[in-house]
């Protein structure tokens, strides 16, 4: 790491459980985040904060009004842009280290399988159940962590997967 990167990273450096290894392994890792909606924000927000080497955003869907009450990675001057272009920039901006690859797409389960294979870790942070058992299963066959979030009105559920242990439970 440069001293730019110490600079930012020293609160995690000084912390015991991370290090200077831990931070390197977060500069190393790769991040899929299905959904940059009300979930899928703040999540993309604080992953480029903290320095994952390479997210990777993937959602269909367009930026509207009635998403910025809750969705805060996107603005006001993002209305109609993709929800991935919006992300994408404002992610650049808070952490020029992170590739952030953004993906205005809803992929089928090809592509899943290619994204997924990819990456580290998966989030899934989508808004339906095609894509939820979709993802579910093909980090399964993989073998790859997933995390998985869901909310509506007042109440949300989170779960992780550890899909390289092989008793591990699946979605």
């Amino acid at each position: 790491m440069n001293d730019q990167q110490l600079l930012r990273y020293s609160p995690h450096i000084l912390l015991e459980e991370i290090g200077i290894a831990g931070q390197q392994r977060l500069r190393d890792a790769r991040v899929l985040i299905i959904g940059v909606g009300g979930l899928g924000s703040p999540a993309a927000l604080y992953l480029a904060a903290s320095g994952v080497g390479r997210l990777t955003l993937c959602d269909d869907d367009r930026v509207e009004l009635s998403n910025l009450q809750r969705q805060i990675i996107h603005r006001t001057s993002c209305i109609g842009q993709s929800k991935v272009a919006s992300a994408q920039s404002l992610l650049q901006d808070i952490n020029p280290d992170v590739e952030c690859i953004a993906l205005a797409m809803r992929p089928d389960a090809l592509q899943l399988h290619e994204l997924i294979a990819a990456s580290d870790v998966v989030l899934d942070c989508s808004d339906n159940f095609g894509t939820r058992y979709t993802v579910n299963l093909v980090c399964l066959a993989l073998g790859k962590p997933l995390v998985s979030g869901a909310a509506i009105q007042f109440s949300g559920q989170m779960a992780a997967f550890d899909f390289r242990c092989a008793d591990t439970p699946c979605y």
